[in-house]
C-alpha cells in the first residue's frame, strides 16, 4: 500500500474498526493518574495529547511486575507451573516516534540470543501505529540522539499529520497487512510530506565512549549529582530502562517468581549480601546510568540507549537533566 490519507474523524473509526476486527487496541486514553497508554473499548476513549504521554507505553511489553512461574509444594516435591502467556493481537495506536523507537530498542535486548521468551510473546502479536509529531515538548531532544520528530525507526505504520488527516506509512510488512485489512478507511493523496518541526535541544552529546577512562574518573560526577534523590523517577518514566529485579514471594504451600522493575540509581540495586556496594554513592549511580545510556549501549548495541524524549527530565523532583549533563561531559568538562 502506498501513501494515503486517513482523515482525522477516520483515526477514531480505525481504532473502532481494529476493535471490531478482534484486535487489543493500545493507546492514549482518558482515565485517572498521569496520562498513560491503557487498552481501549472505543474510540471514545482515545485521547491523543500534543506531546508525549507522561508514562510510555512500555508497560504493556515489559509490565512493572510479572510473573515468571508458579510453584506448588507436595510433600518434598516441587511442582513448577508456567504462567499463561498473551493470546490478542494487539495494535498501539497513537505511539510518539520516540516511543517506538523505544520499543526497538527494547527488542534489542530482549530479542537477542537467549530471547526473553515473556517479552517476546507479546511483542510478536503487537503492530506499532505511531503518529508524528506536530510540536516537541520543552525537554524533548531526540534529533540529538539520531531520531527526528518524523522518525520510522520502531514503527510498523507511521501517520504523518497534515490538514484534513493523516499521511499513512506503512513501514513495514506487518503495517502493510494491517493497512490492507482496512482498506476503507484510506484514500490515495497527492499531498506533500510537511517538514517535521525544529527540535531546540539538537546538539549530539557525541564522545561519551572515546575517553572512557578519563570520563569514568571526572570529578565532574561529584557536581552533577548533588541534588540526585535516588528516587528512580526517572527510570520509571524511561521507555528504554529495562534493569529488573526476580524475588519470589512463598507460603506454606507454594508461590511465585516475580520479574520486578529495578533502577540503577537506586541504592540497594548493586548492594550485595555483604553490605558492600561498588556503587556507593549518588554520584556513582549517576554515572553508571549516564554512561550506559550515551556510552556503554554505543558499544553493546551501537546507538544510544535514549531516545530524547525528555520524560526523564520533566519527572525528576530536583530538575536534573540528563541531557545538559550528556553535552558537557562530551565537551570534556
Amino acid at each position: 500500500m502506498s501513501e494515503k490519507l486517513l482523515l482525522l474523524n477516520d483515526l477514531h473509526s480505525f481504532a473502532d474498526a481494529l476493535i471490531k476486527s478482534g484486535f487489543s487496541v493500545v493507546a492514549p486514553s482518558k482515565g485517572p493518574g498521569p496520562s498513560r497508554f491503557r487498552r481501549i473499548g472505543s474510540a471514545s476513549e482515545l485521547l491523543m495529547p500534543d506531546v508525549n504521554t507522561e508514562i510510555p507505553p512500555k508497560e504493556h511489553l515489559f509490565p512493572p511486575t510479572e510473573p515468571l512461574l508458579f510453584f506448588r509444594f507436595h510433600g518434598t516435591d516441587v511442582e513448577l507451573l508456567d504462567p499463561p502467556l498473551p493470546a490478542e493481537e494487539t495494535v498501539f495506536l497513537g505511539l510518539r516516534p520516540c516511543d517506538a523507537a523505544g520499543i526497538a530498542l527494547l527488542d534489542a535486548v530482549f530479542l537477542a540470543d537467549p530471547k526473553d521468551s515473556f517479552y517476546e510473546a507479546r511483542r510478536s502479536k503487537t503492530t506499532l501505529v505511531s503518529v508524528a509529531c506536530t510540536k516537541v515538548g520543552e525537554n524533548c531532544f531526540c534529533s540529538a540522539v539520531g531520531l527526528s520528530p518524523h522518525s520510522r525507526t520502531g514503527s510498523d505504520v507511521l501517520l504523518i499529520p497534515v490538514e484534513g488527516g493523516f499521511l499513512t506509512e506503512a513501514v513495514t510488512e506487518k503495517g502493510r497487512t494491517l493497512l490492507e485489512k482496512h482498506s476503507g478507511l484510506f484514500q490515495p493523496t497527492d499531498a506533500s510530506t510537511p517538514k517535521p518541526p525544529e527540535v531546540p535541544r539538537s546538539a549530539a552529546p557525541e564522545g561519551l565512549d572515546k575517553d572512557f577512562a578519563e570520563l569514568f574518573a571526572a570529578p565532574y560526577w561529584q557536581d552533577a549529582a548533588k541534588r540526585c534523590l535516588g528516587c528512580g523517577a526517572c527510570a520509571s518514566v524511561c521507555p528504554t530502562c529495562h534493569c529488573f529485579d526476580i524475588v519470589d514471594d512463598s507460603g506454606a504451600r507454594g508461590g511465585v517468581r516475580l520479574r520486578c522493575w529495578d533502577a540503577c540509581g537506586l541504592e540497594l540495586f548493586t548492594r550485595h549480601a555483604s553490605g558492600h556496594n561498588p556503587r556507593p554513592n549518588q554520584p556513582a549511580r549517576f554515572r553508571q546510568r549516564l554512561l550506559h545510556k550515551f556510552a556503554y549501549s554505543r558499544k553493546s548495541l551501537g546507538r544510544p540507549l535514549c531516545v530524547g524524549c525528555g520524560r526523564c527530565v520533566d519527572t525528576c523532583p530536583v530538575g536534573m537533566d540528563i541531557y545538559e549533563v550528556a553535552v558537557l561531559m562530551s565537551q570534556g568538562v
